[in-house]
């Protein structure tokens, strides 16, 4: 593997996808961001979108899961700091994140790495700090991955709340005392009175009552929802593998449709629970991830899974084309929601199963996920060999890529780059690729190589850095969508959560 992740040389990228198919304008984009996936956040953190893909409207906002991952093996310093690129380019702000697991000593560690990164962001450039994210959703992990223990622990014995507290002091003394707090949800939470309340599984309305009385208008409420694997949807009456009257519902963004439906809910229990407790505050909606899979998520196990155009391209580009043209309205005379993320920026794993929720395929792909078939964002032809020789000229890159289309793929970023050489495959999937810009001399080689040059190219010349290469990324979880609050929704991923053997914190207060 090669470990130079997120671009090792940081420059002033500016980076979009390219694609023959416009989708038209993007409303109110201001309040409108996307997902940051494992892979982007690891491996190329440098080709995070200026504009929104497939529109020409500002990408000014994402959603960070986390800083880091001991896990990760790429570059964190290169990767935070082609983050911290994108965001002063765009003016951007970043949702950030950090974990709530039953293991202490990993949660410290990943909220220092979370300090660490908005160290190097302004505060303005901070729109919110998430601490967990589903974690009503670990109740249905099973035993063996989530014990009795782990759950007692975040609910009954008060961890999540009382690492709330500390978080949000320690991030106060950082100078982000202004910036909203949240932590993230799913439809399940909303299933309650106001919300979800079961001793031993999920205390969600204790929470959120704690969080707005001692936060007020600073906490933000912020929801997951996925008309994809809502389970209530079913095939069409009489089909073996149809689901229109599913698609009208659910595929869509008017106000009877899933998602606005659920937000106008939220926003009802919002009001509920201010009533309840006499709070004012806790007025702000978030939508922390909302999207579409095509092609078939892995991760489908609803009745819809034989439903070939529930996930097909089709599908997805007219959902994606109808969040963009949005007007946030949820209907009901309720308050249209604060924020709203797609998700995801790349296709990303869930725990090993493939989900396609991503804008653009995968770490250094130039063009979009919605194009024509066929489409490509440059072409190229043969110029040499295979010969033992390479283009001797100054090389814009020379290291390793994971074959031919991602060399190739190297070379279309980068505006100066003409030719682009290949050599055989060495080992674990790596291939030796060299860039340049011309190719007028020639120098010897022990290997037989193959170079190509650049005849045309739909990419708009900038001023980006050709990033570093991203070896094949070890399949990380990304959050995984959920359910509306019935049946059982799917659970969602956080790191494992195991008990750590940590004395009992004192349980949080309970609303009285």
């Amino acid at each position: 593997r090669h470990p130079d992740g997120g671009g090792s040389r940081v420059g002033v990228a500016a980076f979009s996808c390219a694609s023959d198919m416009s989708l038209g304008s993007t409303a109110f984009a201001a309040k409108k961001g996307i997902a940051v996936d494992d892979s982007t956040m690891q491996w190329c953190a440098s080709q995070i979108p200026e504009v929104w893909p497939n529109s020409d409207a500002p990408m000014t906002s994402i959603r960070l899961f986390k800083a880091w991952d001991a896990t990760w093996e790429a570059d964190q310093a290169a990767a935070w700091d082609n983050l911290a690129a994108y965001v002063t380019n765009a003016g951007a702000q970043v949702l950030i994140g950090t974990q709530i697991t039953c293991d202490e000593a990993e949660d410290n560690q990943a909220w220092e790495w979370t300090k660490a990164l908005v160290k190097k962001l302004h505060p303005d450039h901070v729109m919110g700090l998430g601490i967990g994210n589903e974690l009503e959703l670990l109740q249905y992990k099973g035993t063996d991955m989530v014990p009795e223990s782990c759950l007692k622990k975040i609910w009954e014995e008060g961890y999540l709340w009382q690492q709330f507290q500390r978080m949000v002091s320690e991030f106060d003394d950082l100078g982000f005392d202004a910036v909203p707090v949240t932590s993230v949800f799913t439809g399940l939470g909303l299933s309650g009175s106001p919300f979800y309340e079961h001793a031993g599984k999920a205390r969600v309305n204790s929470f959120l009552v704690n969080a707005t009385k001692a936060y007020g208008d600073r906490f933000a409420f912020t929801w997951n929802f996925y008309p994809y694997f809502d389970p209530n949807y079913g095939l069409d009456a009489g089909t073996s593998d149809e689901c229109t009257n599913a698609l009208n519902h659910a595929a869509c963004w008017g106000p009877e449709c899933s998602v606005p439906v659920q937000m106008r809910m939220a926003r009802a229990k919002m009001a509920e629970l201010a009533t309840q407790t006499n709070a004012a505050g806790g007025g702000k909606l978030w939508i922390g991830e909302t999207g579409w899979s095509s092609d078939l998520a892995e991760t489908l196990k609803t009745n819809l899974k034989p439903c070939t155009t529930w996930s097909s391209m089709d599908t997805f580009r007219n959902y994606y084309r109808d969040f963009l043209a949005w007007d946030l309205d949820i209907g009901g005379n309720q308050q249209a929601p604060d924020h709203v993320f797609w998700f995801t920026m790349r296709d990303s794993h869930n725990f090993g199963a493939n989900e396609y929720f991503g804008l653009i395929t995968e770490c250094d792909e130039p063009a979009c996920k919605v194009a024509s078939a066929g489409y490509e964002a440059a072409t190229y032809s043969e110029f040499d060999g295979p010969a033992a020789r390479s283009c001797g000229d100054a090389p814009l890159y020379n290291d390793w890529s994971r074959g031919e289309e991602n060399c190739k793929n190297k070379c279309t970023l980068d505006p100066q780059c003409q030719y682009f050489g290949i050599w055989p495959h060495s080992h674990d999937g790596n291939y030796w690729c060299k860039l340049t810009a011309t190719c007028e001399t020639w120098a010897a080689d022990s290997f037989q190589v193959s170079t190509y040059r650049r005849e045309s190219s739909s990419i708009t010349p900038a001023p980006t850095l050709v990033p570093t290469p991203a070896p094949t990324p070890v399949p990380t979880p990304a959050p995984t969508p959920t359910s509306p609050p019935v049946p059982a929704p799917t659970p969602a991923p956080t790191s494992t959560p195991t008990p750590a053997p940590t004395p009992a914190p004192t349980p949080a207060p309970t609303p009285a």
